[in-house]
């Protein structure tokens, strides 16, 4: 075996679009990271060559610290979301906010999404570890936060651990919104064939200001998968429609559940993508649907992407409207980094390769060493090990 073969932990100068980042490679397949923003960009199976679920945008992009309005607005729009198109790529972390700036802190120069997505990650020294590992992370100037995530890769089986943590270096106590905005893209995303599930209940569509495209019935309640239509009828959430079209929805996970999910597969490519991670945690889903509707720069009519977003809030909003609407279906919508404190997330990510007339994740379990994935219909399962990860921290 080579030398270059060996190495486990790599920096790269061009991991996408010449943007410089790292690579954690395994016997089974590798990931990806940018340091412009912190995103994992890139998910891959040794054994399903060519199929990287995320979400590479159909846009030249950039490290979000060089975007400069003068300069990019007619490529990558203007803010408060220019900043971070120009960079945003496949799992990006909405932190610690999630949606758009108020007007004020607009005017004041603050970015959609939050610092983090905007941010020059870098890495950090970690402790020893017996599987591959990247800890990197960024200092949030205006939130006062330091923000760090430490991602394993085990090397014989298809799965990440990953740990996040935030620090809050003020003397003031924080509401915030912790997203972990994972989304998926082409050619793993296919209208009706790629296949999303999670252990959702109630849900709620978006306002019908969100978009001129929506064919859902805006402000609708309803349990998931089944949403109700403008015109009637239900949509299932669960595929893609192939029409040209736009909208959100949120999603309360089961409350009943200790460990929750969400998954994306595709049967043709014979790919199955599993996060796992804790309610408490995570207890709302975002399902952010885009199939050509937005015209404007950089989407251009042209961009077929879908976000599966765990996160400790529904809609992405300014921060004062998300704590102003307070609970939503009983569930808390933001959560408290308390003054000169710490909080710590994780979550599992597991790759499966799945059979080409696979119909979907009914429910996942893990326990004794072991994550079982049980198929929708058939109720066939998919086993893998891992670690006991998940635990209360």
């Amino acid at each position: 075996m080579s030398q270059r073969s060996q190495i486990t932990v790599q920096r790269s100068r061009n991991i996408l679009h010449g943007r410089a980042g790292y690579r954690l490679s395994a016997e089974w397949g590798h990931v990806a990271f940018l340091e412009g923003g912190g995103h994992i960009c890139q998910l891959g199976l040794n054994n399903i060559p060519g199929v990287n679920p995320l979400w590479e945008p159909p846009w030249k992009t950039i490290d979000p610290d060089r975007y400069s309005p003068g300069k990019h607005r007619r490529i990558y729009g203007s803010p408060p979301d220019g900043q971070l198109l120009a960079g945003i790529a496949g799992h990006s972390l909405s932190f610690d906010h999630f949606g758009p700036p108020s007007k004020e802190e607009t005017a004041a120069g603050l970015a959609t999404h939050g610092e983090a997505p905007s941010a020059k990650w870098r890495r950090l020294k970690s402790t020893a570890s017996v599987r591959p590992t990247l800890r990197y992370g960024c200092t949030l100037r205006e939130a006062e936060i330091d923000f760090s995530r430490t991602i394993a890769i085990d090397r014989t089986n298809p799965v990440l651990y990953c740990e996040e943590q935030a620090v809050n270096l003020s003397r003031y106590d924080r509401p915030i919104s912790w997203n972990e905005h994972v989304t998926f893209g082409p050619p793993f995303l296919e209208c009706e064939t790629t296949i999303f599930d999670m252990p959702a209940t109630q849900a709620k569509v978006c306002p019908p200001d969100y978009s001129a495209s929506i064919f859902l019935k805006p402000d609708a309640e309803f349990i998931w998968p089944d949403a109700p239509k403008k015109d009637g009828g239900r949509h299932n959430l669960r595929t893609m429609p192939d029409e040209r079209f736009g909208h959100y929805t949120a999603q309360l996970l089961d409350p009943s559940l200790e460990i929750v999910f969400i998954s994306a597969c595709n049967p043709r490519q014979r790919a199955l993508v599993v996060y796992a991670f804790r309610h408490s945690d995570f207890p709302w889903v975002g399902n952010w649907e885009e199939r050509n509707h937005r015209t404007a720069a950089p989407w251009e009519g042209r961009t077929f992407c879908r976000g599966i977003e765990f996160s400790t809030t529904p809609f992405a909003i300014p921060r004062r409207d998300t704590i102003d609407q307070g609970r939503l279906f009983g569930e808390q919508t933001y959560r408290w980094l308390p003054a000169m404190s710490s909080l710590k997330v994780r979550f599992l990510i597991m790759l499966f390769a799945v059979p080409e007339d696979f119909s979907g994740v009914k429910r996942l379990s893990i326990e004794r060493g072991l994550a079982r994935v049980t198929e929708a219909g058939l109720e066939r399962q998919l086993s893998i090990q891992v670690e006991d990860f998940l635990q209360a921290t």
